[in-house]
């Protein structure tokens, strides 16, 4: 097993557990994002643990080829950027939430992503396909 392997097993069924949660229970989902925009510390502590879930995926698959793991890759390094955004900027970070959270459409497109992305990544994963 590789370490794309191993990273897209557990990161394919956490984001299919996110995916489904905002797509059956959105108004809950909605509720703990919106309380969590409201506590900047909250968003500096979710950046940290952000960051270190990013580093922890570029250190052991920073790869960058023409095949299906590279999306390991790129997750890896959107975490690190988001995660210091997120320590940077927790205000901008909350505001960005809001204006999110403020429609429905982009509720449900980010989910449809999400569910999309870690079937794919789950598939790879376990050596569905």
């Amino acid at each position: 097993m590789t370490n794309a392997e191993l990273i897209a097993g557990y990161a394919g069924p956490i984001m299919i557990a996110l995916a489904a949660a905002m797509l059956i229970n959105r108004r809950a989902i909605v509720g703990v994002i919106t309380d969590m925009a409201k506590a900047p510390a909250f968003i500096f502590l979710a950046g940290l643990l952000t960051l270190l879930g990013g580093l922890a995926i570029v250190r052991a698959h920073n790869v960058w080829s023409f095949e299906w793991s590279v999306l390991v890759t790129v997750i890896g390094w959107l975490a690190i950027v988001s995660g210091l955004a997120r320590i940077i900027w927790p205000d901008r970070i909350a505001s960005i939430a809001n204006r999110i959270l403020s429609s429905e459409n982009a509720i449900t497109l980010w989910a449809l992503v999400a569910l999309t992305l870690g079937a794919f990544l789950t598939a790879k994963g376990y050596a569905l396909v």
